[in-house]
């Protein structure tokens, strides 16, 4: 049974800083990795080296943050349709 897994991520640019997270379903945290690594073109030489991980989004540069496994609930205040994530 696949688990949820959060990609956190920073993006630069100028002097304006953002975050971002990317949801992905995967069996474990390696395999959540190689799929955020693939959807966001990051070489497969680099997989071994998630700290060092920078990418272009646009004009913003992005760099990986960190991953953790979440809970996916239905929202309570929507009758179910919306997710939240734990």
């Amino acid at each position: 049974m696949d688990k949820t897994f959060a990609v956190h991520y920073k993006l630069r640019y100028g002097e304006t800083i953002d975050w971002d997270t990317e949801y992905l379903k995967a069996s474990n945290k390696a395999l959540a990795l190689k799929k955020f690594a693939k959807l966001k073109k990051i070489s497969a030489s680099m997989l071994n080296h998630k700290n060092e991980w920078e990418w272009e989004e646009g004009v913003w540069a992005a760099e990986f943050v960190n991953i953790k496994q979440v809970i996916e609930i239905p929202c309570p205040n929507c009758d179910g349709t919306g997710i939240i994530h734990i």
